[in-house]
């Protein structure tokens, strides 16, 4: 829509996580050494977390992309699954495509995919995206496919990627063993204030993009104060003021075409959670979310909590659909039974009322019958008369 008019081959603030745009913060590139480091050494289970649209997922394609061929890696983002169900996904990710969904074949199956592997001096990396979303059973089966090494190699590199609330729930009690088995853990977190300017930069050049001052230096301050330095806020903002100033033929995007769009994207709830509010003096990201005597760690702890919670209230009313279900269908197979007992009931009274009259009516011909049998007809008792008086004669 825009390209053309301001110079990109391509529009420079999609939200598909393209390796290619990926903007290597300092946080960024601790967490992408981190990641070489554990995949390099064979580090066992590694944790990603960030806010959401942080750049979990682009940074992990950009990991895929460095991979070399002697690793196979399995990759895996529908995580709201059963365990047997997750077990399958992994086999048919590494192209086994078992023919059971037995938990124990399945392990099986994989385990030796696994000594396989080992035995021809390659490596195995397993990356689960969106991994808040497993359950605790789910996330017992990857602990015990960890325990499927040698002596002093692990035969699977995992590594699990979420938002905050992937933290929180390795706190729990239950996955006690699941937390002391993660040997590498990073946060991605917003980008600082002077990174900003940096990332819109980036993109605008990988863009194709020869103009680096198409927005004010004012309007990318009140961007970095918006958006929380979260990237993915970040090209929402921007993506949408380079429509604006499309439309109304600017060359620049000025700070009050950045306001209009996002008083709109409110409306539309993209920033219903966060209302900031961009002074003379933008406030760094930090300081725009936290109010005196908070700090961001208090905010995580608080919505891990309340995630945690959200969590449980789905469980207990997933339990509770299934329980009325089945109720409600087991009411329904009742009366439907009882259905077919009062037709069968009713067709068994017809027909023996059927059978009774049809008896009765036997009987009654049957006596006629008799009874005309006694008594001998007329005529025959006249010529009988007739005979014997002739003979008297």
């Amino acid at each position: 829509m825009y390209e053309s008019f301001y110079g990109f081959k391509e529009k420079p603030f999609d939200l598909h996580p393209d390796p290619d745009y990926l903007y290597m913060s300092r946080v960024h590139e601790n967490t992408y050494v981190h990641l070489e480091y554990a995949i390099l050494e064979n580090k066992g289970f590694v944790v990603v977390t960030g806010e959401i649209g942080s750049g979990k997922t682009t940074l992990i394609n950009y990991l895929l992309n460095k991979i070399g061929d002697d690793i196979h890696v399995g990759l895996i983002n529908n995580t709201n699954i059963l365990p047997a169900e997750f077990l399958r996904m992994i086999c048919q990710e590494f192209e086994l495509d078992p023919q059971t969904n037995d938990k124990a074949e399945l392990i099986d199956i994989f385990s030796g995919f696994l000594i396989d592997q080992f035995a021809a001096g390659e490596r195995v990396v397993f990356i689960v995206d969106e991994a808040q979303n497993l359950t605790n059973d789910t996330m017992e089966e990857i602990r015990m496919l960890s325990n499927i090494e040698t002596e002093k190699h692990h035969l699977i590199q995992i590594i699990l990627a979420g938002q905050p609330e992937l933290r929180f729930k390795l706190q729990q009690s239950n996955l006690k063993q699941f937390a002391q088995r993660v040997t590498v853990h990073c946060h991605l977190k917003g980008l600082e204030k002077d990174e900003v300017s940096e990332y819109i930069n980036h993109r605008l050049e990988i863009g194709g993009g020869d103009r680096l001052d198409i927005f004010e230096r004012e309007t990318i301050e009140n961007i970095a104060v918006y958006s929380r330095g979260i990237p993915r806020l970040i090209n929402i903002l921007c993506d949408s003021a380079l429509v604006y100033g499309f439309a109304d033929e600017l060359e620049t995007i000025s700070t009050p075409i950045l306001d209009n769009v996002y008083e709109e994207l409110k409306t539309l709830g993209t920033f219903t959670d966060y209302d900031a509010k961009p002074s003379a003096n933008p406030a760094s990201p930090a300081a725009a979310t936290a109010a005196p005597g908070i700090t961001d760690n208090h905010f995580q702890l608080l919505e891990g909590k309340i995630q945690l919670l959200d969590d449980k209230i789905a469980d207990l009313k997933e339990r509770l659909d299934v329980l009325t279900n089945m109720r409600t269908e087991r009411d329904d197979i009742v009366i439907e039974l009882f259905r077919m007992l009062k037709e069968s009931l009713d067709s068994r009274m017809q027909f023996f009322n059927q059978v009774d009259e049809a008896s009765n009516n036997e009987n009654i011909s049957g006596d006629e019958d008799d009874a005309s049998d006694k008594a001998p007809p007329k005529s025959s008792k006249v010529s009988s008369l007739k005979r014997h008086k002739q003979k008297k004669k």
